[in-house]
C-alpha cells in the first residue's frame, strides 16, 4: 500500500511539473479574484468568506509547484530529457517498480510504467539476432554451451535512443550482458538493462558461475 501511495505522489508531482505555467496561470487568475473581491470587501461587501476562498486557492496553486520540486528535486519529465538524460535514467531506474513486461508472439518489450513511450523492445527470431553462436569463455562455460546473442533497442515514441547486447546462456536460463573490452567487468548501464529484463531472476547467479563482475565505477 505505502508503495503505490508513494508512486501515485510521484505520479502527480510529475504531472504538477509538467503542467506549471499552466498552473501559474490558474493562481494568477484567483490571485486577481482575491484583489478584486477583497477591494469590494473593503467597500463594505460581505463576501469575507469568497475572500478568503479566493486567496486560499491563488495560494495553494502557487506553492503546488514547489511542493512537486520539494518532492522530486531536479526530475524532469520522461518527454523532456536529453538522449543523454534518458540513458542516465534507465541507468538509475528501480527494474522491478519502474518496469513492466509484454512478451507475445517471439517479441518481449518492457516499458516504462511512468511513461510507456519509452520501453525496451527484443525480438527473439532471426531479425533480432546479434550473433546465433555467441563465442567467448564466459557465455560457453556452462552446461549448456551454446550461446545466443540478441539485439535489446531502447525506444521512446518509436524513436531509438540506444541498443544493447543481452546473450542467453545456458538454454536462455539467463540474459547476461558482455563484458568491455578483454576484462570481465561489465558496465554499469549494460547490467541495468540486464536486470530490467531478468524475468527468471537468474542474472547475478549467472554473473558469478560466468566469471563476470559488475563495475560500479562506470
Amino acid at each position: 500500500m505505502k508503495v503505490l501511495e508513494h508512486q501515485k505522489l510521484k505520479q502527480l508531482s510529475l504531472w504538477v511539473k509538467e503542467n506549471a505555467k499552466a498552473i501559474n496561470v490558474f493562481a494568477g487568475v484567483f490571485f486577481a479574484l482575491t484583489f478584486i473581491s477583497g477591494i469590494f470587501w473593503m467597500f463594505g461587501a460581505n463576501i469575507e468568506s469568497v475572500a478568503f476562498v479566493l486567496s486560499l486557492c491563488a495560494s495553494s496553486l502557487f506553492g503546488l509547484p514547489h511542493a512537486a520540486e520539494f518532492i522530486l528535486p531536479d526530475r524532469k519529465p520522461i518527454k523532456d530529457m536529453t538522449h543523454d538524460e534518458l540513458l542516465q535514467f534507465v541507468k538509475y531506474s528501480d527494474p522491478k517498480k519502474d518496469w513492466k513486461g509484454i512478451s507475445k508472439n517471439w517479441v518481449s518489450e518492457v516499458f516504462l510504467k511512468e511513461d510507456p513511450r519509452l520501453r525496451f523492445r527484443a525480438k527473439f527470431t532471426e531479425e533480432g539476432i546479434q550473433n546465433d553462436d555467441y563465442k567467448d569463455e564466459w557465455a560457453n562455460d556452462h552446461f549448456h554451451q551454446k550461446a545466443v546473442g540478441y539485439w535489446y533497442d531502447l525506444f521512446y515514441d518509436g524513436n531509438l535512443i540506444d541498443r544493447f547486447i543481452l546473450v542467453a546462456v545456458d538454454e536462455a536460463r539467463a540474459s547476461l550482458p558482455p563484458p568491455y573490452g578483454k576484462t570481465e567487468k561489465i558496465h554499469m548501464m549494460e547490467y541495468k538493462v540486464a536486470q530490467i529484463h531478468d524475468t527468471l531472476g537468474t542474472l547475478d547467479e549467472y554473473i558469478v558461475l560466468s566469471g563476470l563482475e559488475v563495475d560500479d565505477n562506470t
